[in-house]
């Protein structure tokens, strides 16, 4: 009898580090969102890009052909060698796209980390924005 309680209570303990961790991990994610990175539809993206303030940037490789008034052209994984082409000023809402979405996802993920406090992303990149929107 003693076993059956020790082993509950073995189970017990495994089910509330895994529901701690599911926890962590939904806080985690929640906290891309507070760091100024939000996921747009491509109807959302088009609006927002139509604003005057908002720096739009194409992060993908190989060079594709472009939304109608992206800014800059910077690939995802070289964001560093071409900072003087980013807005100077960190509050400056930065679009970003690619052509299915991943590339810009790691490019949001540094521009937040590196202080930019408004990124949106487009969701599943210029391939879903052609499709909804065709242009």
């Amino acid at each position: 009898m003693t076993e059956i309680k020790e082993d509950q209570r073995g189970l017990k303990m495994k089910l509330l580090v895994v529901l701690l961790l599911v926890v962590a991990i939904f806080i985690a994610g929640c906290a891309a969102e507070d760091r100024g990175i939000k996921k747009v539809s491509p109807a959302e993206f088009k609006e927002i890009i139509s604003k005057e303030e908002v720096f739009v940037i194409d992060v993908h490789i190989p060079e594709q052909e472009h939304i109608a008034g992206t800014d800059a052209v910077i690939p995802f994984d070289e964001l560093e060698k071409y900072q003087d082409q980013l807005p100077s000023d960190k509050d400056t809402p930065l679009a970003l796209y690619c052509r299915s979405g991943s590339m810009s996802a790691a490019a949001a993920q540094e521009l937040a980390d590196r202080g930019y406090t408004e990124v949106y992303d487009l969701q599943g990149g210029r391939n879903a924005y052609m499709k909804e929107l065709g242009g």
